[in-house]
């Protein structure tokens, strides 16, 4: 890795370099076909929604347009999204952007930290880039004599949880790397590690410091045998990423897998004095430590997502169980009525207080 002007460069691999295999361009990814740009604007221009915002124009014409829509986990371009009415939330995002750049539209995306699937062949940490979009009024003018934080807005949100954690506000040149590494990893699924590459070659020009990029580069060049190459970029996103937790989980695996154990297990260690605000990566880091039976991590881990998401009756669970076999239980009591007293479905609160009377019963 060099520096220029104080600049980290990422580490050079000849294999991401020279990867060719078909990548689409951001022209492809944006745009619709003639007949759909025909159909939006004959509705965006329609004489009875005149008076109608243009931005909530567009989010009306989304709710109606998408009526039946199929949620699936395939990454759409915004005219395959628009056409199949199916996709994920980064493809509605790239339709939406798609109809705003249209009408002069100004749109901002904004990260959302929902209930993940996480690994492949559970050796390392996966998980998919979600977002929601936020459209803003072209047309409002603040009065003179009025203060305003932000310009009237309307958020468009996917298919919204009420698990789901807002996170913060991406730049466009690191939501389109987001497409493209949710591309790569249906190539990483499929082991095409050269499609794979090309793609994120692409995704890391547009978002150097973007840490779900660099550490599916990494991934990739562990999985092809490359060792050094992957903690080379490890130890790259690790200088220049805003987020590490999954970085240093990963990086992790990598030196356990080399025998460096004891390093593995530092870096571990090291995630107690990260809080990134991700309540599902210390929850998964907290199951994975309660499997091992470090029941003090996992209790440290469980207890920084409940800090972050103390709505989720799941991880009160998981606390408690985690005090119980770590020798607490009136801790384990208390987390276990906390999480009954959140849970809103019937058998799941009896399933809680179940325990909690067996609990009693041993003591």
């Amino acid at each position: 890795m060099k520096s220029e002007g104080g600049v980290v460069a990422p580490p050079q691999s000849v294999l991401l370099q020279t990867a060719v295999a078909p990548v689409p361009t951001v022209t492809d990814i944006f745009a619709l076909t003639a007949e759909q740009q025909r159909e939006f604007l004959a509705y965006f221009n329609a004489p009875s929604r005149q008076a109608v915002a243009k931005h909530r124009r567009i989010y009306h014409f989304l709710s109606e347009h998408l009526t039946g829509f199929t949620y699936l986990g395939e990454n759409y371009s915004a005219a395959q999204s628009y056409a199949s009415k199916s996709g994920n939330c980064i493809s509605l995002a790239v339709l939406t952007k798609a109809l705003a750049d249209l009408v002069g539209v100004e749109i901002e995306f904004q990260t959302i930290v929902s209930a993940p699937v996480y690994s492949i062949d559970g050796d390392f940490m996966l998980s998919s880039d979600h977002v929601r979009t936020i459209l803003y009024d072209p047309d409002f003018v603040a009065p003179n004599d009025a203060v305003y934080f932000s310009k009237p807005a309307i958020i468009v949100d996917y298919l919204p949880a009420a698990t789901d954690v807002t996170g913060p506000r991406v730049s466009e040149n690191t939501f389109i790397a987001m497409f493209y590494r949710n591309l790569a990893a249906d190539a990483v699924l499929q082991a095409n590690y050269t499609q794979a590459l090309a793609l994120l070659r692409t995704a890391l020009d547009y978002a150097p410091t973007y840490a779900a990029v660099i550490n599916l580069i990494a991934i990739v060049h562990r999985r092809v045998e490359q060792q050094t190459i992957a903690e080379q970029f490890y130890q790259y996103g690790l200088q220049v990423a805003d987020v590490k937790t999954t970085l240093i989980s990963n990086y992790a695996v990598l030196k356990h897998n080399m025998g460096e154990t004891e390093q593995a297990e530092a870096l571990l260690q090291s995630l107690k004095s990260h809080d990134e605000h991700d309540p599902y990566r210390w929850y998964i880091l907290g199951k994975e430590a309660a499997f091992k039976q470090q029941y003090d991590d996992a209790i440290v881990f469980y207890r920084k997502a409940i800090t972050q998401a103390p709505y989720l009756h799941q991880l009160h669970f998981e606390l408690a169980v985690a005090y119980y076999n770590n020798h607490q239980p009136a801790r384990a009591r208390q987390s276990l009525a906390t999480a009954a007293e959140l849970s809103l479905i019937t058998n799941q609160q009896q399933r809680y207080h179940a325990k909690l009377q067996a609990i009693a019963r041993r003591q």
